[in-house]
């Protein structure tokens, strides 16, 4: 058998960081995306509890 070569070494260490980084971005990308949903849910649940504006949310009894 023969050793293996500098450059192939090179390469496949290249390989490596290369697809490291790929899971890096990939791992940065889901949190902020968890983090956005996150924010949304609790705009949405501040928005749920927040009262009704004047005039709305009443029954009117209007007789014509």
């Amino acid at each position: 058998m023969t050793a293996p070569s500098t450059a192939s070494l090179a390469a496949g260490a290249l390989t490596l960081q290369g697809a490291a980084f790929s899971q890096q971005v990939a791992t940065l990308a889901a949190r902020r995306q968890i983090d956005a949903e996150r924010d949304v849910a609790g705009l949405v649940a501040q928005t749920a509890n927040a009262p009704a504006p004047p005039g709305q949310g009443r029954v009117l009894d209007v007789k014509v």
